[in-house]
């Protein structure tokens, strides 16, 4: 697993909350392929399909599933109640931050998404 480096204990609550901001930036881009600001659900699939099924232990069609899954539990967070005719575009960078807050990410960079246990999957 890979750590950020915590920020130092001397900081004004204003910088830490700057270092926040560009971790989670740095998070953003990382899914935001095309880099036009919103992570698309195809960008979030590409991301997870290589994480998940290079390891083997998932194959691409189950990768593609825990990516509509995640994507579509942000998109009901982030737009409530969407009507059948409604299309979501992704998640802006804005979202990004308001579906973080809370998170500790001030060390480490493994967050969970979803509300399952993806390890059922791996068997």
């Amino acid at each position: 697993m890979s750590h950020f480096r915590p920020p130092s204990l001397h900081m004004t609550e204003e910088q830490r909350e700057s270092i926040r901001r560009e971790k989670l930036r740095f998070l953003f881009n990382m899914h935001d392929t095309d880099n036009d600001g919103t992570i698309t659900l195809e960008e979030y699939r590409h991301v997870v399909e290589e994480l998940l099924s290079r390891s083997g232990a998932l194959g691409k069609e189950t990768a593609k599933g825990i990516a509509d899954a995640a994507m579509l539990e942000v998109a009901s967070i982030s737009m409530g109640h969407m009507e059948p005719d409604e299309f979501y575009e992704g998640i802006t960078f804005e979202h990004f931050l308001k579906l973080l807050k809370g998170f500790e990410i001030e060390s480490r960079m493994n967050i969970r998404f979803l509300n399952m246990d993806t390890t059922t999957l791996c068997k």
